[in-house]
């Protein structure tokens, strides 16, 4: 059985006892990426399964590695960034006291009396 698939095809799998492993198409519709794809494995002389799966790893480990470095906003920063906010949106001209439970409460009336009105 040279040239077919190594795994065993499951009824609902049939097609694949048909499909030879030096046959398989790849399945990339930019005729540029494909033709950089089997350039990249000819080179390094890796399948062209290797050769995507290595670079798409490389690319994850640089996408942690930035997400490590990327800024996150201090304190200071995130309340001077929500009052700048409020400046700009003129919620600084509008008083508020805090909410109470009552008030809270008040919002989503459940229909029954006993607790909407406690």
């Amino acid at each position: 059985m040279t040239g077919r698939l190594v795994f065993q095809a499951t009824p609902r799998q049939y097609i694949l006892e048909d499909i030879a492993e030096s046959d398989m198409g790849l399945f990339i519709k930019n005729p540029e990426v494909e033709r950089k794809v089997r350039e990249v494995a000819q080179r390094r002389g890796v399948s062209i399964t290797t050769a995507i799966g290595d670079a798409i790893d490389r690319e994850l480990a640089l996408e942690t590695a930035m997400a490590r470095r990327r800024h996150r906003p201090t304190l200071e920063q995130l309340r001077a960034a929500t009052e700048e906010f409020r400046r700009v949106s003129g919620l600084d001209k509008t008083s508020h006291k805090p909410l109470t439970k009552a008030d809270w409460d008040a919002l989503w009336p459940t229909g029954v009396d006993e607790l909407d009105k406690a």
